[in-house]
């Protein structure tokens, strides 16, 4: 509740305004100004505050250092300079060859020995495998040991017949080798036959024997094979 002397103070205070008449056209005038808007352009940038001659410059140090205290790597390279990422380790130097007598892309002939395949043309140089350029290397750097001795395709025709002369005797004194299925091999020793008492292991034995038995095998097979090829060469005689 308000009391009398609170009433009558504020309502002193309010002036009482005498109601004017509103016409349209200021209406509509404060409906324009309401949705009208001023727009500006922004200005310009301030321009940057410079260091006067007593102020030393800020430097910020770089975020990327090298291990050493004190020592900063660029952080780009300069234009015009390929750094790779990646490099290569250097390639040999090319050896310099004696080009082929025969062109790319020339028939061979009497190469194709097998039926029903397509002919033989020569490859370019660079096709062709390493090893095969070193079989025009020079014989003489190497010794007569890796030659077998002699090297046959130097002698002349009476030089070789002398030279197989001197081999099929040397063949000749040689012993004869016993092929292994002419030998007595025991394959699985008896217990009377063994040398050492020492404990046998039965699996061990067991595959011994195994590659014993079908190397002797083989060799039986090989020696009827050959004899087999024989008796054909000789009944087409």
């Amino acid at each position: 509740m308000i009391c009398r002397q609170c009433r009558t103070s504020l309502l002193s205070r309010l002036v009482i305004q005498s109601p004017t008449p509103v016409s349209t056209s200021t209406c509509s005038r404060a409906i324009q100004r309401g949705q009208l808007r001023n727009y500006s352009l922004p200005g310009p940038p301030p321009a940057p505050r410079q260091p006067g001659p007593s102020e030393k410059p800020i430097t910020i140090p770089s975020a990327i250092s090298s291990a050493s205290p004190g020592v900063s790597q660029p952080l780009s390279t300069p234009e015009g300079v390929h750094v790779d990422v990646n490099p290569e380790k250097p390639k040999k130097p090319a050896t310099q060859r004696e080009p082929s007598s025969c062109p790319p892309g020339t028939k061979l002939q009497g190469l194709n020995y097998f039926k029903n395949k397509p002919d033989l043309f020569a490859l370019d140089d660079s096709e062709y495998p390493e090893w095969l350029w070193t079989l025009l290397d020079d014989k003489k750097n190497q010794s007569k040991t890796d030659m077998g001795g002699v090297d046959v395709s130097t002698l002349n025709k009476k030089q070789r017949k002398r030279h197989e002369k001197k081999m099929a005797a040397l063949a000749a004194s040689l012993p004869r080798k016993i092929p292994v299925h002419e030998q007595a091999t025991d394959i699985t020793p008896a217990p009377y036959n063994r040398t050492d008492d020492s404990q046998r292991d039965i699996i061990a034995e067991a595959a011994e024997s195994l590659e014993k038995r079908s190397e002797i095998t083989k060799s039986a097979r090989a020696a009827r094979r050959k004899g087999i090829r024989e008796a054909n060469f000789l009944r087409g005689l």
